[in-house]
């Protein structure tokens, strides 16, 4: 059994209850828990995209050549494309084209 005492009765539970827990060993040593919980993680959010044979095969025989998942030239081209102006207006015009 551990050296910590916890609220047992009615009014201990109560005040526990209330944000006002009876101390604990790490309160007594001058460490009080935080009260603020960490942030998440962002949490990814899928993307699928339908691709023909051909589109699907050049894109994995590209990862495969770099050693690398699809996924990851996917990522790589998405942050050109958000960061590289030239990019994103010969996109952009491929698809008025089309």
């Amino acid at each position: 059994m551990s050296g910590v005492r916890r609220a047992s009765t009615v009014a201990g539970l109560r005040a526990a209850a209330a944000g006002g827990a009876p101390l604990t060993r790490a309160i007594e040593e001058g460490n009080p828990p935080s009260r603020e919980l960490p942030p998440r993680p962002a949490k990814p959010i899928r993307f699928t995209l339908d691709l023909d044979r051909d589109d699907h095969q050049m894109l994995k025989r590209f990862a495969v050549s770099i050693e690398a998942d699809a996924s990851q030239v996917m990522r790589a081209l998405l942050d050109q494309l958000r960061d590289d102006p030239d990019l994103a207006r010969r996109v952009r015009e491929a698809i008025w084209q089309s």
